[in-house]
């Protein structure tokens, strides 16, 4: 007899999507060293998986570890603010958070693989006149729609 969803056997089923990760972080046991991590999982296991494959607390690792990281996500949130004053528009966290994604949604990613001292030569590689013209087109959307 087949068996049911609830029946699948989750380590089994990331071992083969996952083969790349030693450890599963869908497990409540932690290798040995670290905090378990089943306090933090039952609240967002997708989280915890996105930080052991893409590395944000890299930045407070070494400088010789590598990092996966999006150019333009880090581009957009830099220079948000100032688009948003320029154009004098709402500065709540909704309106931010809907104008980043707007013009992330319009700027093609551009991931690279690098060290954290060696990002910010990287970002300057990227034309800026690209990513300002998202957050433009962004903010009049979102002035014109607002959610709240």
């Amino acid at each position: 007899m087949a068996k049911s969803k609830k029946d699948l056997d989750k380590d089994l089923l990331f071992k083969k999507i996952m083969p790349a990760l030693a450890d599963n972080p869908f497990t409540a046991v932690s290798p040995a060293g670290e905090p378990p991590l089943s306090s933090a999982l039952e609240e967002d296991p997708i989280s915890a998986l996105r930080a052991k494959i893409f590395a944000r607390s890299g930045f407070q690792e070494s400088q010789d570890s590598a990092v996966t990281i999006n150019l333009m996500e880090n581009l957009v949130l830099q220079n948000l603010d100032s688009v948003i004053q320029k154009f004098n528009t709402c500065g709540c966290d909704r309106c931010r958070c809907d104008i980043a994604a707007c013009a992330l949604n319009l700027l093609p990613p551009l991931y690279v693989v690098d060290q954290p001292g060696k990002l910010a030569a990287r970002e300057k590689e990227v034309p800026v006149k690209q990513v300002m013209d998202a957050l433009v087109k962004a903010v009049i959307q979102v002035r014109a729609h607002p959610k709240h």
